[in-house]
C-alpha cells in the first residue's frame, strides 16, 4: 500500500487472482479506519471492492487483465473508489440488469454483481484510455441507507 505524501488517499496493486480479495479488504478497511468512515459506508465499500475486483479476476483475466490498480480518495464529499485493469473493453453503464427469475427453479447462479454495485454506490463513472478500463466509484458517508 501507498500513500502520496500524507494525503488523504491510498493505492494498490493486485494480481489479478481471487486470493488478492483479502489484500484489498484489510487495505480498504486500514483507510476507512484511517478516515474515520462510518461502518455504513466501509460495508459498502467492501461489498462493491469484492464485486469489482471478483468481477474482473472471472471475465477480464483472460482479456489480459493480469494486476488490477486500486485506489481511494476524497472526491468533494464523496470517497472515491478508483479501480483499473487491462481487461478488454468493459463499460458496466452498458450492461443490462438481469430479468429476475420467475421462481428459485428458473433462478441461475451468478450476474448480479453490476446490479448490486450499482445500488450500493451513490456514483459510478467509466472511461477507457491507454488501453485501461478505469472505473470509478462513489460514496457520500452522509447520503441516506
Amino acid at each position: 500500500m501507498s500513500t502520496n505524501g500524507g494525503e488523504r488517499e491510498a493505492s494498490l496493486i493486485v494480481d489479478s487472482q481471487l486470493r488478492e480479495l483479502a489484500r484489498v479488504h484489510a487495505w480498504l478497511h486500514d483507510w476507512a479506519e484511517r478516515e474515520h468512515l462510518p461502518a455504513k459506508v466501509v460495508h459498502k465499500l467492501d461489498l462493491c471492492s469484492t464485486e469489482v475486483v471478483t468481477n474482473i479476476v472471472n471475465h477480464a483475466a483472460g482479456a489480459g487483465a493480469q494486476h488490477i490498480s486500486l485506489r481511494l480518495g476524497w472526491q468533494g464529499e464523496a470517497v472515491a473508489l478508483e479501480v483499473e485493469d487491462e481487461g478488454a473493453r468493459f463499460d458496466p453503464r452498458e450492461h443490462p440488469a438481469p430479468v429476475p427469475a420467475a421462481s428459485l427453479r428458473d433462478a441461475r447462479i451468478g450476474g448480479w454483481g453490476i446490479p448490486i454495485v450499482r445500488h450500493f454506490s451513490d456514483g459510478l463513472r467509466y472511461r477507457h484510455e491507454g488501453g485501461r478500463n478505469h472505473l470509478t466509484l462513489l460514496f457520500l458517508p452522509t447520503a441516506p441507507p
